[in-house]
């Protein structure tokens, strides 16, 4: 075996280089001599290594295996406290450090004995004669043998110890040996396609001692290194480029950020053969120009499994990886939808290839706390993409997950930014933390050019963020030079140290963002709303809508949550109103304004309305006080319910024409909506196994339904469909013919036998007008069934908000409650209930209410918890289907209602409540547990108090609901 390296005499890359190959069976000789002269007769003893970057770590590395020690190899970013952390895990009593390495901090913490490890010439000086201490052990004997120390980032608290066994090392020879797959070959035989590459990873680092072992020793490609002095940037990368005679470079992705960005040093990155980001996700801006000049490979992975084993995909996936199939034992269970955790699961056919396994011997899977995305082609589910740790989800307080790494990818790609981290645990919507390479801004003025510069690159990373958690302008905090960002070896943030020394920042941040200078200055070049007139408020609000959003509303009395409005424009809208009510001084009332207002008057001439009436203006309509009442509010939308209900119950079909005929109970076709759901993909699975269903329609409103079940079904365990008894339809149930063709309508008609209405959108927000078109869309598939030639016998999936507001005796009854007060206070739970009765009137139906994941904190008189699994649910509504549409009409008088629940019930307060609570992870926001009254009036203290709390907890939102749950109670 050989090892070969290059490093370039002193620290200028245009010099000689020295060449360090050497037969490693006679170049270690020298380092077992050592050590034993330094510590004898200590067997299995960790000697700790702290030394400038250069090929002795693998010296050491290989001559402490020969005489049975392992070193342990620290990272020189680490602080006091986590270095001593890692020597207290494994007992390490002996310390080696480079001439020069001051190692003063940790002997005035620790007891060690220290010896200074000779210079790299003396060690390769062949000349020297050493003893010969020969190892005879077989690969099987020494397999298990502790070989080497490496330690956790720190990321999330101080780093821990990992111990690598000698078997570890094999996997990357195994590596090379994984069968090829449809044509994709081993990762390991695209490298072998260089011949002499540049390396700038860290040595102590994992992905620095995997390229010397896998490049150089399995693969034969000699690997150069830089100056040890020197701390790698993209200059001198570039530089190496130019003068190392190389072709493939593997470094930290911020150097391939920022040479992404030269025209000249692309030049000669089209020379090379590939280059390899390690350690982080590039931003895709980046990677997608560097591939178009050499193929780029992504490198990840964790010290606790080394090497995964993989393959490599197309050029023009390169962000994505691609685990093999059945030499990796790695499976990609889903986390939440769109997100897939990664789990080495055991298997003893393929040890040699699971490095895990051997350093934690006793375990049967590893999860990596790494989440992924699927590949977007339906043709490519085998392909995932990096998106962040688990750790580092954050979960703002709308229920919103924001993995923040592409996000910070995308800043990282500005030439200003050196790095970015995404904050917001606990809050309405993220803020980011910017360490600029230049001086942060001083004044008002220097931020908003700063900030300017930097929105395309926003724009980009909110690419990457759900719709309710995007960043904005306002939400930005520069880094302070004199509090400098604390990074690992690798170069990424230290997530947990940097938050904790800048949490007194952000918190400032989050309180003061509407006084803060920039804000106001961006707010007083906006329009000034305008009192004089009912239209002029009208208008102003368009023009808001059309500044901040991009939206465009026509009619005022179009709905704006149709029209694209969500949470987080709700909030702006409202942060608007308030600040021009202040800037102007229009009155107390208008500076009440808040979310919920938004919500309560969802089209521009009633939000203008309300406006009017806090306002106090003479120009406001007649209508309610303008004080606001939560029983009137209430009132009002049971109203609205009522209009809705008697709307869509006039001219129902008239059932006495239809015939008596049942449908089929083998051979039927289903028409499913919402298939795309957690329960609406259980749902179809179950029909597809089912022996007597005979095809399956699914309508949905997207036209990629089809490709979301193929990439969600593999990962949910569900059957592999097939076309021909699945077919996939974009439609608007809301229209006429439910927005099909003609001819598709009517072929419908002949073949639907049953239909499952599982479509809803889930907004605990919205009112019961702004879901009108998914009513209509309950009366558009009665006409359909009316019509249909098998009298298609409809199953609706309800929800537990249909009767959340029940006050009756005992558990709400199985049977359509006609009191539409009975729901839940809020348009969800209504438009649910308007749905039951209007089926309920089409007289030959049956309805399934379905008790579905609702947390009951805000349900007080539920504190029983009677819930499913969503699998469990989606096989008793088959069954549901199928025995309720064989009964003859006369035998089912009146609509069927069923109660879906768990017969093992068990307690909010006893089981569940300790559970969720013990669920939030260390560093996040504490959990008191209060009663339930002192939880609620918390809540309306927040939600009666500025808009800043109203942003902390949404919740505020429905907080009449909650006090409505106290009254049932």
């Amino acid at each position: 075996m050989f090892l070969k390296s290059f490093i370039p005499y002193g620290q200028k890359q245009a010099g000689s280089f020295i060449s360090s190959q050497m037969r490693l069976r006679e170049r270690h000789l020298t380092i077992p001599s050592f050590l034993m002269q330094k510590a004898p007769n200590l067997k299995m003893a960790s000697l700790m290594y702290l030394q400038n970057n250069d090929i002795r770590y693998f010296l050491f590395m290989f001559g402490a295996i020969k005489v049975g020690y392992k070193m342990l190899y620290l990272s020189p970013r680490n602080s006091i406290e986590g270095q001593i952390n890692v020597l207290n895990g494994v007992e390490c009593r002996i310390f080696l450090n480079g001439e020069g390495i001051d190692v003063e901090d940790i002997r005035r913490r620790r007891i060690m004995a220290n010896a200074v490890v000779p210079e790299l010439a003396e060690l390769l000086d062949d000349s020297i004669q050493v003893p010969i201490y020969p190892y005879t052990k077989t690969f099987e004997q020494a397999k298990m043998d502790p070989c080497l120390v490496l330690h956790t980032t720190g990321s999330t608290g101080l780093p821990k110890p990992i111990v690598w066994k000698n078997g570890v090392l094999s996997t990357y020879e195994a590596w090379r040996a994984i069968p090829h797959v449809d044509g994709y070959v081993p990762t390991t035989e695209i490298y072998s396609r260089a011949t002499r590459a540049y390396t700038s990873m860290p040595l102590f680092h994992t992905s620095g001692l995997n390229a010397g072992i896998t490049w150089s020793l399995l693969l034969g490609v000699t690997l150069v290194y830089g100056a040890p002095q020197v701390v790698p940037n993209s200059a001198y990368v570039d530089e190496m480029h130019i003068h190392a005679s190389v072709d493939a470079s593997m470094g930290a992705p911020s150097i391939y950020e920022e040479l992404s960005r030269d025209e000249d040093a692309l030049s000669r990155i089209n020379r090379l053969k590939y280059v390899i980001a390690s350690g982080a996700p590039l931003s895709q801006l980046a990677g997608n120009i560097i591939s178009k000049h050499t193929r780029v490979i992504s490198n990840l992975g964790s010290t606790e499994t080394a090497c995964l084993q993989r393959l490599a995909p197309a050029i023009e996936d390169w962000s994505y990886f691609y685990w093999h199939p059945t030499h990796s034992g790695i499976e990609m269970r889903e986390y939440m939808p769109g997100m897939y955790e990664l789990f080495l699961v055991r298997n003893r056919d393929i040890e040699l290839y699971q490095g895990v396994f051997m350093n934690f011997p006793s375990i049967s899977e590893w999860s990596m706390s790494d989440l992924y995305e699927r590949h977007p082609d339906p043709n490519k589910p085998f392909l995932y993409r990096y998106l962040g740790r688990k750790d580092d989800v954050i979960v703002l307080s709308n229920g919103e997950k924001v993995s923040p790494a592409l996000m910070e990818a995308a800043l990282m790609s500005s030439p200003l930014v050196k790095s970015a981290m995404v904050v917001g645990r606990g809050k309405f919507q993220p803020a980011v933390l910017i360490e600029l390479k230049n001086k942060p801004p001083k004044s008002v003025t220097e931020r908003q050019e700063t900030v300017h510069k930097l929105m395309p690159f926003l724009d980009e990373a909110n690419t990457h963020a759900p719709a309710h958690g995007k960043l904005d302008q306002y939400h930005i905090l520069f880094a302070d030079p004199r509090r400098p960002v604390r990074y690992l070896g690798q170069g990424k943030i230290q997530r947990f140290q940097t938050y904790t020394l800048y949490e007194p920042d952000i918190e400032h941040l989050y309180r003061s963002v509407e006084d803060s200078e920039d804000y106001i200055m961006v707010m007083e070049n906006r329009p000034q709303l305008d009192l004089a007139s009912l239209d002029a408020v009208k208008d102003w609000l368009r023009n808001l809508l059309v500044d901040i959003i991009g939206i465009h509303v026509t009619e005022d009395s179009q709905d704006l949550f149709k029209s694209g409005v969500d949470s987080l424009h709700v909030i702006r809208m409202a942060r608007e109103v308030k600040f021009q009510a202040k800037r102007q001084g229009l009155g107390a009332g208008l500076e009440m304004f808040s979310p919920k207002d938004v919500y309560a008057h969802p089209t521009l001439s009633d939000l203008a309305s309300r406006i009017l009436k806090y306002a106090g203006s003479p120009h406001r309509p007649p209508g309610r006080s303008q004080e606001f009442d939560p029983d009137s509010t209430a009132q009002s939308s049971d109203n609205e319910a009522q209009l809705l209900l008697k709307k869509y119950t006039k001219k129902l079909p008239n059932s006495s024409i239809r015939t008596s005929r049942l449908p089929p109970e083998r051979n039927i076709t289903v028409l499913l909506t919402g298939s795309t759901g957690s329960l609406g993909s259980y749902i179809l699975d179950a029909l597809y196994r089912d022996k007597n269903v005979a095809r399956v329609i699914c309508l949905n409103r997207s036209s990629s339904a089809e490709e979301r079940h193929l990439q969600n079904s593999v990962q949910r365990g569900l059957t592999s469909i097939s076309g021909s008894r699945v077919d996939f339809i974009k439609a608007d149930l809301s229209l006429p013919q439910l927005g099909l063709e003609e001819i598709q309508y009517s072929q419908l008609l002949n073949t639907v036998t049953h239909i499952i209405h599982n479509q809803w959108p889930v907004n605990f927000n919205w009112t019961v007008a702004s879901f009108e078109p998914h009513i209509q869309g309950v009366r558009n598939l009665i006409n359909f069934s009316h019509d249909s030639k098998h009298n298609a016998f409809i199953l609706f999936v309800s929800s537990v908000s249909a009767v959340g507001s029940w006050n009756g005796p005992g558990l709400a009854p199985e049977e359509v409650i006609e009191d539409l007060s009975v729901a839940a206070p809020m348009g969800y739970g209504q438009s649910k209930l308007v749905s039951e009765c209007l089926l309920a009137e089409a007289a030959k139906v049956i309805i399934s209410s379905a008790y579905l994941g609702v947390l009951p904190a805000t349900f007080p008189s539920r504190d029983r918890v009677d819930w499913l699994p969503v699998d469990k649910v989606s096989s008793i509504l088959i069954e549901v289907l199928l025995a309720s549409s064989s009964k003859r009409p006369e035998q089912v008088p009146s609509a069927k209602v069923f109660h879906v629940v768990n017969h093992h019930v068990t307690s909010w307060s006893s089981h569940l409540m300790p559970a969720v609570a013990a669920s939030y992870s260390p560093g996040s926001v504490g959990i008191k547990l209060v009663p339930f009254d002192t939880w609620l009036e918390t809540l309306k203290q927040s939600a009666d108090s500025s808009m800043l709390d109203a942003e902390k907890n949404p919740a505020s939102n429905v907080v009449e609901k909650d006090m409505a749950d106290k009254r049932n109670a």
